[in-house]
């Protein structure tokens, strides 16, 4: 009896962990809407990926800003979610117009779609942390950028 009550309420944490994920891509993404970022997130939420990371909301608000502001008309596609204890990872296709500067690149016009991993752990019911891998090299050749290998410095 004990254990198919533990199993229940492992079951349950993990259709909630579920339903915050998607509700973070559709508002955040889908809809813009940065508030979510205050209601889905932990106070001290660290974010990591290979390009950066960041410490808090304000930070990660900024990150966001600066991607929404470079790609426009963007929408998120759960393609994959794997949930386990606290966990979660998510397969997602992210399809946008790079319409603003990134980085200095200035807005090109053109259509990019780009594949991402995203790992949340989910603590008492917000996002704690979160490491993302995306399609960054694919990003760079869909706008047309020409990558070269470096010279070998003596």
């Amino acid at each position: 009896m004990l254990e198919s009550e533990k199993f229940r309420h492992l079951k349950e944490q993990e259709r909630r962990d579920k339903k915050l994920i998607e509700h973070v891509y559709d508002e955040l993404w889908n809809k813009r809407n940065s508030a979510v970022l205050y209601e889905c997130l932990a106070p001290n939420v660290v974010y990591t990926s290979p390009g950066g990371s960041c410490n808090g909301i304000e930070e990660y608000k900024n990150m966001y800003e600066m991607y929404a502001a470079a790609f426009g008309e963007a929408q998120y596609e759960i393609q994959d979610m794997i949930i386990s204890n606290d966990k979660v990872v998510t397969r997602v296709l992210f399809t946008c117009v790079h319409t603003g500067d990134l980085d200095g690149l200035p807005a090109s016009g053109k259509k990019v779609k780009m594949q991402a991993i995203s790992v949340c752990r989910v603590e008492h019911g917000k996002i704690a942390e979160e490491f993302e891998l995306f399609d960054e090299l694919g990003m760079m050749r869909q706008l047309g950028m020409e990558l070269h290998m470096k010279e070998a410095v003596d």
